[in-house]
């Protein structure tokens, strides 16, 4: 089984800039197993915007500690993105995205590189349905999600899998008990 896959929108390294408990979502993720990842095209947006602001220095500091932190993959051009962009441009069903060609680059890339989430607070990416002819080639949509919403489903993923373990640690501890008294009593006898 490969661990899942999360790909980083440009205004997630503004919110984990600006925010500790977003950072600290993340960071749970890659102990957790999950890999994180994001695009040269998001990096370059990212910097551009995060320069331009009061605090750049600041956000631009705190992104590069965070690819270091969380140990990001970053993803460049290849064929797939090339096929995903042209085609999402072209074919174009949905119409909240005709002028966002970068938003729809980023979203090509995700779905390139296979990625099982997309974190995103742009509401109109996270609507966004591609082209069913892109479906019919073997490509699909990650599950785009705010930050907070995966931060939910991964602590809904966390106490599923820590309501197994105790119930299921539970029963061999009752079982350890029994046999432990069961023992004591055979050699009172």
């Amino acid at each position: 089984m490969t661990n899942p896959t999360i790909f980083l929108d440009m205004p997630v390294f503004f919110t984990c800039a600006e925010d500790t408990r977003s950072r600290t979502t993340l960071q749970h993720a890659k102990n957790a197993g999950y890999l994180i990842q994001t695009s040269i095209s998001v990096l370059g947006e990212a910097f551009i915007q995060m320069h331009e602001h009061e605090k750049g220095l600041e956000y631009i500091t705190s992104m590069n500690q965070l690819l270091d932190d969380w140990n990001v993959a970053v993803h460049f051009p290849n064929d797939s993105v090339r096929i995903l962009c042209f085609r999402m441009g072209e074919e174009e069903v949905d119409t909240r995205m005709i002028r966002e060609p970068t938003d729809r680059t980023h979203l090509a890339y995700a779905m390139a590189y296979h990625s099982d989430y997309f974190l995103t607070s742009d509401r109109n990416l996270i609507r966004y349905r591609i082209p069913s002819s892109l479906e019919a080639i073997g490509f699909s949509k990650p599950a785009c999600l705010p930050l907070e919403e995966f931060r939910d489903e991964m602590l809904m993923k966390v106490r599923e899998v820590s309501y197994e373990w105790d119930t299921t640690g539970s029963s061999n501890r009752n079982f350890t008990r029994r046999s432990t008294t069961e023992m004591s009593d055979k050699n009172d006898a």
